[in-house]
């Protein structure tokens, strides 16, 4: 799995707390990458309706309250296929473990995403904020 899932909470964060023009070269300097990686991420972020920018302003803003955002929401918005979990399509049919492997392994890895899905409803970007407030505080 690749790193869009916390650099999106990353950006997420970011713009709801800070005071800064949340453009995509101060996201960049934040989470420590390049702006067209930000531009890709924020272009998930804005098309599953978690952030906005308007013409004629730079930057970005939460589209909806931190409090009403859960990391589901904002997982589902950087992976919009149903699955993220798959199997190798091109197994040996005549080998005895890649004849089967597709069949045992897709119910396994769909229960894993449910659980994952289950897990990140529970906590909004509301509470991944305060969390991160505390660690800065615990320094």
């Amino acid at each position: 799995m690749d790193t869009k899932f916390s650099v999106a909470l990353h950006i997420l964060a970011f713009i709801s707390e800070t005071d800064e023009e949340a453009n995509s070269t101060t996201l960049a300097n934040s989470v420590n990458t390049n702006s067209s990686h930000i531009r890709k991420i924020t272009a998930l972020l804005k098309k599953a309706g978690l952030l906005i920018s308007q013409q004629g302003k730079s930057g970005f803003q939460l589209a909806r309250n931190k409090d009403s955002i859960l990391l589901s929401d904002v997982y589902k918005a950087v992976y919009p296929e149903k699955s993220v979990l798959h199997v190798h399509e091109d197994a040996n049919p005549e080998c005895p473990i890649g004849s089967h492997i597709g069949e045992i392994l897709t119910p396994t890895f769909g229960h894993a995403e449910e659980a994952l899905l289950r897990e990140l409803q529970k906590e909004s970007l509301a509470d991944l904020i305060n969390k991160l407030y505390a660690a800065n505080q615990n320094k």
